[in-house]
């Protein structure tokens, strides 16, 4: 071997040996930052729970989960009555010039997975705001139960059939979900109510990428009208607003002490 390549191969030793040093560091570094990330997530959460009567908490969030649950049993009643009305199938201009593509395992596996982790991401790090989410939701079913009790048209021309194409709705519509239910669309709404729920930008942005993409997917699928999606977004911003006010007013100060 050359004097020339023993120095290159000492070249490249001394060049593996800082990389691995540094390595070494980051990986220092790391470990050192995990528990504070730790400790930071569980101040977080503590400092949900500043001023707050646990007890009364407890009440209200039962009450409110209560008011809930016959909110959604109302919805159950008046949904099985428009959906044995006959209505006139109809449609848009914008729906006639979309493909028809059928969406349902987004409109069903994809709904229910995101709302699951929103619920999971609510009681997890914003807990003191349950109850607001609660009473949020409450107020989103009584007026969608009115909405759909007094829409006086029935589903799109071309409707992809979730009772015949979905395992999922398969077995629920009829029961806990209805046909006739279009003004307006609950699959945007809801994931869209997410979004002005949560104050994390990284929340934000999920939620709202989650409710245009339900938009999308109804449009596509015939399962609603453009204006039940643009209405879930005008509707959804005003039920915030009066949930807002409303719940400040006659809600928090049940368990709030400061």
């Amino acid at each position: 071997m050359t004097p020339t390549e023993t120095d290159q191969i000492e070249e490249r030793l001394k060049a593996l040996e800082r990389l691995m040093a540094d390595s070494a560091r980051e990986l220092g570094e790391l470990r050192r930052r995990l528990p504070r990330a730790a400790r930071a997530e569980i101040e977080q959460i503590e400092g949900q729970w500043a001023g707050v009567h646990y007890k009364w908490w407890v009440a209200t969030l039962a009450g409110l989960l209560a008011l809930f649950t016959l909110s959604y049993a109302f919805y159950t009643k008046l949904g099985w009555v428009a959906d044995q009305r006959s209505l006139p199938v109809g449609s848009d201009w914008l729906l006639r010039r979309l493909p028809v593509v059928d969406t349902l395992p987004m409109l069903s596996w994809g709904w229910f997975a995101l709302h699951l982790y929103a619920v999971g991401a609510a009681v997890a790090y914003w807990p003191k705001r349950v109850p607001f989410l609660v009473y949020l939701l409450t107020l989103y079913m009584l007026v969608r139960t009115a909405f759909v009790f007094l829409s006086p048209i029935g589903h799109p021309v071309g409707m992809v059939d979730m009772r015949v194409h979905d395992w999922i709705f398969s077995r629920i519509l009829g029961r806990w979900t209805f046909m006739n239910e279009f003004v307006f669309s609950g699959h945007t709404a809801i994931p869209f109510l997410f979004f002005l729920f949560f104050p994390s930008r990284g929340l934000k942005t999920l939620m709202l990428a989650g409710s245009v993409t339900m938009a999308v997917c109804v449009l596509l699928s015939r399962n609603h009208y453009t204006v039940d999606v643009l209405a879930a977004y005008l509707v959804g911003y005003a039920l915030h607003g009066i949930a807002e006010s409303s719940y400040g007013r006659w809600v928090a100060p049940l368990f709030q002490t400061r």
